[in-house]
């Protein structure tokens, strides 16, 4: 089968399909949102070994099923968010979904509504969102990286936090104003959580001295178990790790506050992988079943 794959650069090949585990799901991929972890990949700030099968998060048909998962999931459509907590990053640590067929971790996906559009791949990043909300209640709150998932966690927490900052930073661009944001170039003030949403490394040098020195946090999301390879120590510094999962309130969000319009200025589409990596928009979304067909 074919497969958008690492090897020396990005690029199409035959693979062989890999068998299914008993704790696995084969799926058809349908839409794929390209974001920060592809770029990361692209421009080395992140390794993935040769010929890894890339694409982490995405939509797609549920067409078998290992001997432990429930057989009532197939022919369903389902959302791959990124992350297995037992296997690690999709598109990553494992094989991703930018192919004619996937084998992902059943824990690794949620089943989508009867009625939904290509919004839900922003899921994974709301429901990290939501995971943070009541912590940040009156809380300073730094995002460092604007990218999509920056984005959309600043979207959620300007609701209950005292203060958002975003640093913008990275390839992707957008025009796209967050109201009661502060926007930044660069790392300032004093904050009471920092939110990392880049795989660039540079913020290491300046989070202890930007944080609450009394319960200042830092919250990482999870999309990879190995990373970040590697923190600045500190006693001081204290560290939390999420992990994108089931929310209700953020299939309510998706369909309440991202609009077409928003999406639109977030989003774009593409029928080339190849050429849209790196990617410069927050999110680009491939139609891979078209692509593959």
């Amino acid at each position: 089968m074919k497969a958008i794959i690492f090897s020396q650069g990005i690029t199409v090949k035959d693979v062989v399909e890999k068998p299914i585990t008993k704790d696995s799901l084969q799926l058809k991929p349908k839409k794929v949102l390209l974001d920060g972890i592809e770029n990361a990949i692209y421009l080395g700030l992140l390794w993935v070994e040769p010929t890894r099968v890339l694409g982490s998060i995405g939509i797609g048909k549920v067409e078998s099923v290992g001997i432990d998962v429930d057989k009532n999931i197939e022919g369903k459509d389902v959302l791959v968010i990124g992350y297995s907590r037992n296997y690690g990053g999709i598109g990553t640590e494992i094989d991703g979904i930018l192919a004619e067929k996937a084998v992902v971790p059943i824990d690794s996906v949620i089943p989508l509504p009867k009625e939904y559009s290509d919004k839900y791949l922003l899921y994974p990043f709301v429901s990290l969102g939501f995971a943070l909300k009541d912590t940040a209640k009156g809380k300073r709150v730094l995002i460092i990286g604007k990218g999509i998932g920056g984005i959309i966690l600043a979207m959620i927490l300007r609701r209950v936090a005292s203060n958002v900052g975003i640093i913008t930073e990275g390839l992707a661009q957008t025009e796209f104003k967050l109201y009661e944001v502060e926007e930044m170039r660069e790392l300032k003030g004093e904050w009471d959580m920092a939110i990392i949403m880049t795989f660039r490394s540079w913020y290491k040098l300046y989070l202890d001295k930007i944080l609450n020195k009394t319960d200042g946090r830092v919250y990482i999301p999870r999309f990879l178990k190995s990373w970040p390879v590697l923190l600045p120590y500190s006693k001081d510094l204290s560290i939390e790790y999420l992990e994108p999962s089931f929310s209700l309130e953020a299939f309510d969000f998706i369909e309440k506050e991202i609009s077409d319009k928003i999406f639109q200025e977030l989003v774009s589409y593409t029928d080339d992988v190849i050429s849209s990596i790196p990617v410069l928009r927050p999110a680009t979304i491939v139609n891979i079943e078209k692509i593959f067909s």
